[in-house]
């Protein structure tokens, strides 16, 4: 249980750094192609972008399930993983959803 409040409370981690160099980012490329900027402040502005770090992009953020902790599976709509959705509905605590078996 400890183990899965620490990757929950890392992965929040990362979403608030993401989203802080992300505005970075807009910011320092909108300046960099603004043609009413000073040259100077358009290269200082293109040296700092170059140098933000890369590995901040979308895809290295998965979601993870707010329950379990568990990083693969889980739905983007609830947050929540397959596994608890499926004790979810064996519990019926889920309302309106129907389960395909096939």
């Amino acid at each position: 249980m400890k183990n899965n409040i620490l990757k929950i409370q890392k992965e929040m981690f990362l979403k608030k750094t993401f989203i802080k160099y992300e505005i970075k980012k807009i910011i320092l490329k909108s300046i960099t192609q603004n043609n009413n900027v000073k040259p100077i402040y358009r290269a200082n502005a293109l040296y700092k972008l170059s140098k933000l770090i890369k590995k901040m992009g979308i895809s290295k953020n998965n979601n993870i399930c707010l329950k379990s902790g568990r990083s693969k599976g889980v739905y983007k709509l609830t947050n929540f993983s397959r596994h608890y959705m499926r004790t979810l509905f064996i519990q019926n605590n889920l309302q309106n959803i129907k389960i395909s078996k096939w």
